[in-house]
């Protein structure tokens, strides 16, 4: 049976431009991270920028889906500075709106090879594109001790966004 543990969470009482989750345990077989976020940004949609270990190096890659309900497509990329753990709702949806997104960071703590992250994001109606999923590599064997987060082109996350980290063990 797995065993799944809450190592910490950040509610937002305020509007703030990053989160970042530090001197994270290496006691655990991987993290899981639990996202319930709005964007200030005016107009449309935006993303969640994540990196480990404050690396902004080109040692990203990733592979996703994205789905509305008349169309679907994909896209990849290499040599990425961050990982985009994609869409957010922005400001001028109604105030209700969050996006909910579950991020699983397998075998954070194993020096021995990369670190490969799996997750899925599904966002209101009211969104461009309100679901994507994926997974993403980061190119380095250190284990992850941090994880910060972010939202690109000086938006921030609203007040009441949710982000929880949890530790997961195969017993």
């Amino acid at each position: 049976m797995a065993v799944i543990e809450a190592i910490a969470t950040t509610y937002l009482e305020a509007d703030a431009a990053s989160v970042t989750f530090s001197s994270i345990p290496a006691t655990y077989e991987h993290l899981q991270v639990r996202i319930s976020a709005k964007a200030t940004a005016p107009l449309s949609d935006s993303a969640i920028i994540a990196t480990f270990n404050s690396d902004t190096g080109a040692n990203y890659s990733y592979h996703y889906m994205k789905a509305s309900s008349s169309t679907a497509s994909a896209a990849s990329a290499t040599g990425s500075n961050s990982m985009v753990w994609f869409r957010i709702p922005a400001a001028t949806v109604p105030a209700t709106d969050y996006s909910a997104m579950v991020v699983d960071i397998l075998d954070y703590a194993n020096t021995s090879k990369n670190t490969t992250v799996l997750f899925a994001n599904g966002g209101p109606t009211s969104m461009t594109t309100p679901l994507y999923f994926g997974s993403q590599l980061w190119d380095a064997t250190a284990a992850v001790a941090s994880i910060q987060m972010s939202t690109p082109s000086g938006d921030e996350f609203m007040r009441g966004s949710e982000f929880t980290l949890y530790g997961l063990n195969s017993s």
